[in-house]
């Protein structure tokens, strides 16, 4: 979920593995699409290089393991959890 902040609504359902994107996560976010794509660019046939671009998916932390972990937060609920 994409929101304004993590702390949900009094009413609100956390569902079990939630995860929220705030602007700072998706601020940090953009800018690690950012240095990935740089540092591909910066070596001539480096996009097409199978080892070159998992290297810089798993640095930026942007592989299916990493990403939400990093760039996203639980949600926290109006009891502090």
């Amino acid at each position: 979920m994409v929101h304004p902040r993590r702390d949900l609504d009094e009413r609100a359902i956390a569902v079990q593995g939630m995860r929220v994107v705030t602007p700072e996560k998706l601020q940090a976010l953009k800018q690690a699409v950012v240095a990935y794509a740089v540092a591909l660019a910066g070596g001539q046939g480096r996009w097409s290089d199978e080892q070159a671009v998992a290297t810089q998916l798993a640095h930026h932390k942007l592989t299916a393991g990493t990403l939400f972990q990093t760039y996203a937060e639980l949600p926290r609920t109006a009891s502090g959890a």
